[in-house]
């Protein structure tokens, strides 16, 4: 009798492996997890700091993963894991810094109990939810509305990868963060491109007019702090300003 087994491909053989990695990850209690620091330009006091995934090796770096558990279907089930591991590790950080998490609207968008969880959290801490969608929103109102859930609970939004060719100005519109981050890509090596120092100018000035803050990312070097000084950033993040380390290093 045949076998009614679907057959084997490569394409199936990937992403059973990579199923398997990400939910040995989960069962494990979720990735590693990092803060970096944010510090204010103008005196370099830290603000706050953001916590980031740290995985495994061997399946490629943090963007990967979680691009492989989209693939398989449990993108929501791996940011849910980072986020509640970040925000339980953030708790041993000193009072008066805020925590910024990163999550897709899609995962907010399915899974209530995670935003009320945020909402909890944000009333003990200044919380940040850095929104990591890439590309077009699929339901644009109803990311507005659960963002502005966030945003009367006290947590604040902010989009991610501006000056990218994904994070666009239809978002920024669309979404009204309060934070905006400026992506590394044109931050690093800022100093003496005048194509970069402009977009920066703009996107400055973006953030000025809307009364929103604006994070510089992928500070580097002497000379892309310099730049990001003297354009007049609010924020700067990037392994110039401090590397990310584990909650442990940072108390």
């Amino acid at each position: 009798m045949p076998s009614t087994r679907p057959a084997s491909t490569p394409l199936r053989s990937t992403l059973l492996r990579s199923r398997r990695r990400v939910e040995t990850v989960i069962a494990g209690g979720g990735p590693d997890i990092v803060f970096q620091p944010i510090v204010r330009a103008h005196d370099a006091v830290i603000e706050g700091y953001e916590a980031l995934s740290r995985f495994p090796a061997g399946g490629g770096d943090t963007e990967a993963w979680f691009a492989d558990a989209a693939h398989c279907g449990l993108g929501p089930a791996l940011e849910r894991s980072a986020a509640v591991k970040a925000l339980a590790e953030s708790a041993r950080l000193p009072d008066g810094y805020f925590v910024a998490v990163n999550l897709s609207a899609a995962t907010l968008l399915v899974d209530a109990a995670l935003v009320n969880e945020l909402l909890d959290y944000g009333r003990q801490r200044p919380l940040v939810v850095e929104l990591t969608e890439h590309g077009a929103l699929d339901d644009e109102d109803a990311v507005v509305a659960v963002l502005g859930e966030l945003k009367r609970g006290g947590v604040a939004v902010a989009v991610d990868d501006v000056g990218s060719a994904y994070a666009g100005l239809r978002q920024l519109v669309v979404l009204e963060p309060q934070i905006i981050k400026l992506d590394a890509f044109v931050v690093h090596g800022m100093k003496g491109h005048k194509v970069k120092s402009a977009m920066a100018e703009l996107v400055l000035e973006f953030a000025r007019r809307t009364e929103a803050r604006c994070v510089f990312e992928g500070i580097e070097t002497d000379d892309d702090l310099e730049a990001a000084t003297l354009i007049g950033a609010d924020l700067l993040q990037g392994y110039r300003i401090g590397r990310p380390a584990a909650v442990d290093l940072l108390v």
